[in-house]
């Protein structure tokens, strides 16, 4: 008899869509919330952290609290997943194994191991990427290539750009475009959202290129969309520091893609 499975978490070690990163175990943290008996498919959040002080070092539960992985304002049935990344030198991280593909791979083994906690299959529904840091760019790799593309991207701080010594620095924001006019397609039938936040002195240029490109797609939305989008594809200056942003954002983006956020209010406790 399939059951009710409560909220819960763990880590998980020797995760293989993750076996070329190199750093420590355990390698894949889950957390989900409520998941009814009669669920068949559930969401999946995939939060892609930034760099670390500890370098190679780093334990993976040094990233769960400031990513806001918090899902217990989420009323739809989620499994939210924390994959460690590769550590390439110093305090650096990227995610090499994400990408051609390798994000449905990680999907797929998330989603077997929490069906073998209710002895019952459960199949994506709505894929929400976020990511922090030295993560929104590896996030714009990744789903270049997915076949699961993500309903919802939210990056906090994150949209560095590329090194000119190596090319194009606004290279990847064509991938956005495209990604932009299949959720557009999709409204309001399969709404979608994108959320980024930045910090001028860091990731400001990117992200405001970004921004010209949403509301390029909004000037020519049907009209009586327009203030529904706008709502839900947004490029917002943080109001917190870097290391925080992810942290009070995530939470109310997880409950409400369309919420305001309150850059003052207290982070949610994990729950």
């Amino acid at each position: 008899m399939i059951r009710n499975l409560a909220p819960g978490e763990t880590y998980l070690a020797d995760t293989p869509a993750l076996s070329a990163h190199r750093g420590t175990q355990p390698d894949l943290f889950l957390r989900w919330n409520r998941i009814p008996a009669g669920a068949a498919t559930v969401d999946v959040v995939v939060f892609l952290h930034g760099f670390s002080q500890s370098g190679g070092a780093m334990p993976l539960a040094e990233k769960i609290e400031r990513s806001g992985l918090i899902l217990s304002r989420r009323s739809r049935p989620t499994l939210a997943l924390l994959p460690r990344g590769n550590w390439i030198r110093h305090y650096y991280y990227d995610f090499p194994a994400l990408l051609d593909g390798g994000i449905d791979l990680l999907l797929a083994y998330a989603l077997r191991r929490l069906s073998e906690q209710r002895d019952a299959p459960l199949a994506l529904d709505r894929f929400v990427l976020a990511a922090h840091s030295g993560g929104g760019m590896p996030a714009v790799d990744v789903i270049a290539t997915a076949q699961a593309q993500p309903d919802d991207i939210y990056i906090f701080d994150g949209l560095y750009g590329r090194d000119p010594a190596e090319g194009d620095p606004y290279a990847g924001i064509e991938t956005v475009e495209r990604w932009l006019d299949t959720r557009f397609a999709t409204e309001p039938a399969r709404p979608g959202a994108l959320r980024i936040a930045f910090i001028e002195s860091q990731t400001g240029p990117f992200s405001r290129a970004v921004g010209i490109r949403v509301a390029e797609r909004l000037d020519t939305a049907e009209p009586s969309l327009r203030a529904i989008l706008a709502r839900r594809y947004r490029v917002e200056a943080a109001g917190v520091q870097h290391s925080q942003v992810a942290r009070v954002a995530l939470p109310a983006l997880l409950a409400d893609p369309a919420a305001a956020i309150d850059w003052y209010a207290p982070a949610p406790a994990p729950a």
